[in-house]
């Protein structure tokens, strides 16, 4: 999830806090990470773009009464529509329009919703240049049953091998956590499952209990 704050969080690191004082002055989202203290703590980071160097992560922490607005990640339509930064160019981004739009038209016609997170969802909330020509498009999908799950994988499967883009990503199921849909492929009786709380092994069969 997204979330945008009242008010600047607290840095893990304190020389990352001029750089968190202007990402939330600029009206910037936070995303939220695995949670690690108190019930009322929030940990949140967000990823910056550096000049000639890969994206920096930088970690910090909130308070949930501090959230002003929540929302999910962008859509794959969103990501395949927004329009390039000028600079992707010099950091070496290809122009992946048509492979985007190409998933997202597939995601379309099998019923699927595919949120887009990591380097692809910063550079299009931000205009700055995250993604360069090594870059994963990192996708979650919200699944509920066993035959959403199956046509999901299928459909990553497919792109995979048909797309230039390297396809990562995980499935969602509400109420348990994240799955990565390449691990939900071969077919093993137990899954690595993450959630905010936690990461656990669970079996399959249990997924969708």
């Amino acid at each position: 999830m997204l979330v945008w704050l009242s008010h600047a969080p607290q840095p893990d690191l304190s020389a990352d806090a001029p750089a968190v004082d202007r990402w939330h002055a600029g009206g910037n989202p936070f995303v939220v990470c695995r949670q690690r203290g108190a019930e009322d703590d929030l940990a949140i980071g967000f990823c910056l773009a550096t000049p000639s160097l890969r994206p920096r992560r930088i970690a910090a922490q909130s308070i949930h009464d501090h959230i002003a607005r929540i929302a999910r990640p962008p859509s794959l339509k969103e990501i395949a529509a927004a329009r390039r930064n000028p600079e992707q160019a010099a950091a070496g981004c290809r122009d992946h329009a048509g492979a985007l739009a190409q998933l997202s038209a597939a995601a379309a016609n099998a019923g699927l919703d595919i949120r887009v997170f990591g380097s692809w969802m910063w550079q299009t909330l931000t205009g700055d240049p995250h993604v360069s020509s090594d870059s994963d498009l990192d996708l979650l999908i919200d699944v509920s049953t066993a035959a959403e799950a199956d046509r999901a994988a299928a459909l990553l499967q497919t792109a995979s091998a048909d797309s230039p883009l390297r396809v990562d990503g995980e499935f969602s199921i509400s109420g348990k956590g994240e799955v990565h849909w390449r691990e939900y492929l071969t077919g093993g009786p137990e899954l690595l499952i993450k959630s905010i709380a936690t990461v656990r092994m669970i079996r399959r069969d249990d997924l969708w209990k």
